[in-house]
């Protein structure tokens, strides 16, 4: 039985991976040097190819890095002296705080425990102030008109964005943030063991302002990532396969179109959430519709979850347990990988469980 992937990452495959690692592998593309012409046509597309799908404005710059993880370490590195503000929704955007305090930042909280983000309080003092665009342990969503209005509030402030379940299929206006990060592993539909930095010029600016006063990194400081990235290179080997696989699924949703995207995985949460709200034994944990995550949708359970996550893998549906120690909590991806149809069947088995 084909088993379908509903985890929140990894998570299912983008339909066309299977066959661009074998293309790669049939073109010897993750022999070549990544210092030859081969290597930067390779990044240079995957660039190109992230600029279509999501219309990045000019004086932002790309890099690739190992995960989101390690970019919230060279955010904290490169992009911070003194102090940071983190909105917290959730165990990821928890985590980055955590990282900031180990790295001796005063670091400051902003608590959203199923709550919309306010500006409430906010400080006006923070050299990076860090969102996310969709938190993925709780299922909690920040739509680009609450983004919009945070951007109008700060004006000193570096803002960093977290994408990583959100991109591309939640949309946002890049010019409302300085940074914004994703791994590729959840709606990109990739293997995991790549991260995408995205920077503009500001963060630059505040990079040369910083490395005279603290260590910014040695090989991953900002400045080696983009002097590197201006010849269409990494400063070490990076993971080959994993920016040309990256590059090709671009090409795949480009063709697709970003549109169609959106629109889909608006009616497939759409459909889960009606499910969920029908079912006798499930409920919605995000009660308020307009941060309710479209793209990991998080029910709580009557009985433990187990129970839910075996009955569906019997059918080939596998579904996500709650985040961390959470027992009586299911999380469903909802990627652009996952079609209507698949979806359908999902809710299908749900009803008769």
């Amino acid at each position: 039985m084909k088993q379908i992937f509903f985890t929140p990452g990894p998570s299912e495959l983008f339909f066309t991976v299977e066959e661009h690692i074998k293309s790669g592998l049939k073109n010897n593309i993750y022999s070549v040097s990544h210092r030859s012409n081969e290597f930067k046509i390779i990044y240079e597309s995957c660039v190109e190819n992230l600029n279509e799908l999501i219309n990045i404005p000019d004086g932002y710059h790309v890099s690739f890095l190992s995960s989101a993880n390690e970019i919230w370490e060279r955010l904290i590195q490169n992009l911070v002296l003194k102090d940071s503000g983190h909105f917290i929704n959730g165990s990821f955007s928890k985590k980055f705080y955590e990282f900031a305090l180990q790295n001796h930042i005063n670091a400051k909280s902003y608590i959203f425990d199923k709550e919309e983000y306010s500006t409430e309080n906010l400080s006006q003092t923070h050299e990076l102030l860090s969102l996310s665009l969709n938190e993925t342990s709780t299922g909690i969503m920040c739509d680009k008109e609450k983004i919009s209005d945070i951007r109008s509030k700060v004006n000193k402030s570096l803002i960093s964005l977290d994408c990583v379940s959100g991109l591309p299929s939640i949309p946002f206006n890049i010019k409302d943030v300085d940074t914004f990060y994703f791994s590729v592993q959840k709606c990109f539909g990739l293997p995991s063991g790549l991260g995408v930095w995205i920077y503009n010029d500001k963060c630059l600016d505040k990079y040369h302002e910083l490395k005279e006063k603290k260590i910014t990194g040695t090989y991953h400081s900002l400045g080696r990532l983009h002097k590197m990235s201006l010849k269409n290179q990494t400063p070490e080997t990076p993971n080959v396969l994993g920016i040309y696989v990256l590059s090709k699924v671009l090409e795949d949703m480009n063709n697709i179109g970003l549109e169609t995207i959106i629109r889909d995985t608006n009616y497939k949460s759409s459909l889960i959430y009606d499910t969920i709200n029908k079912h006798p034994e499930l409920d919605i944990f995000i009660k308020n519709k307009k941060i309710q995550s479209k793209t990991v949708i998080v029910a709580t359970t009557k009985k433990e979850s187990t129970n839910y996550i075996e009955r569906l893998r019997e059918k080939g549906l596998i579904i996500g347990k709650g985040y961390d120690s959470a027992t009586n909590q299911i999380r469903i991806a909802n990627f652009p990988t996952h079609s209507k149809e698949v979806f359908e069947l999902l809710c299908d088995e749900l009803n008769n469980m």
